[in-house]
């Protein structure tokens, strides 16, 4: 699993955005700590990501890029940077306490995110 930065324009709203990264199976879980951006894990690679989010998001210029551990830098909480560098094993549902933490169903399937 690897993490991923997509952002995206203003002709997306975060809500249209959000329901998007629910749906897509092959994103594995998603937080959304900043407007018009989410970080996110798939198995997938980046050209292949890209494409499916494409194939969605219609129109809306968009970014995805691969979080490298080694190369990645900034101020995010301690726990948001165990997601970023270890995904597999953190916890999405306690990234960010006291932020949405989105749709039960998504969550109870394996799949849940923090927003």
């Amino acid at each position: 699993m690897k993490p991923y930065l997509f952002t995206y324009s203003q002709l997306c709203s975060d809500a249209f955005a959000q329901r998007i990264l629910d749906e897509t199976k092959d994103v594995s879980f998603w937080v959304q700590p900043f407007p018009h951006a989410a970080i996110i894990t798939s198995d997938l690679g980046v050209g292949d990501l890209s494409a499916i989010l494409h194939d969605r998001l219609g129109d809306a210029w968009f970014i995805v890029s691969e979080l490298h551990p080694k190369t990645v830098n900034g101020l995010l909480p301690g726990n948001l940077w165990q997601f970023v560098r270890t995904p597999a094993i953190a916890s999405p549902q306690e990234l960010i306490p006291g932020y949405n933490t989105g749709t039960t169903a998504r969550q109870e399937s394996g799949r849940g995110h923090a927003a």
